[in-house]
């Protein structure tokens, strides 16, 4: 089924296409939800008037990705998390972490935008992770994983256990 886009839609096209999508994604999710409509002539003729403005504001969303992507180019994230003696972290790094880091810093990031090659970060060390910003445009941002120091727990739990020995 031929239908044209009203807003971009990753891996499928940019606002304004006309693209084919099977008959079943397009009843079920594209229409229902505004994302397209059914390309038709009457249609067709709706979308070439409003091509000049369609145009006009793709570039604007390139120039603020360009911007974004100077700002972002040179970010370092770093996660102090826990492992155990033999070196294996508790948890891992995920998008969804790296998300929240970044709005922490000012960059409203979607978590489906950030590109990690392994999937999730499992190990100690310092990782290259691609943040898609627009068509042809990504960020490469740095993240690094290190080591929680351990607090020494023990001691003031020894002294909670000597004031309870005392009073016995």
């Amino acid at each position: 089924m031929k239908v044209i886009l009203k807003e971009d839609f990753i891996n499928l096209g940019k606002e304004g296409d006309t693209v084919e999508v099977r008959d079943g994604f397009a009843r079920n999710y594209l229409l229902p939800k505004g994302f397209a409509v059914f390309s038709n002539k009457h249609n067709v003729e709706i979308f070439n008037q409003k091509r000049r403005s369609i145009l006009k504001k793709q570039e604007t969303k390139k120039q603020i990705a360009r911007d974004l992507k100077s700002k972002l180019d040179l970010v370092k994230l770093e996660f102090f998390m826990k492992s155990n003696d033999s070196g294996k972290l508790f948890h891992s790094v995920n998008s969804l972490n790296i998300a929240d880091e970044l709005f922490k810093l000012g960059f409203d990031v979607e978590r489906k935008k950030i590109d990690i090659h392994h999937g999730t970060l499992k190990a100690f060390g310092t990782y290259d992770v691609t943040i898609k910003l627009y068509e042809g445009i990504s960020s490469i941002i740095k993240v690094e994983i290190k080591k929680e120091e351990k607090q020494e727990d023990k001691k003031p739990l020894n002294k909670k256990l000597n004031k309870v020995d005392e009073q016995a």
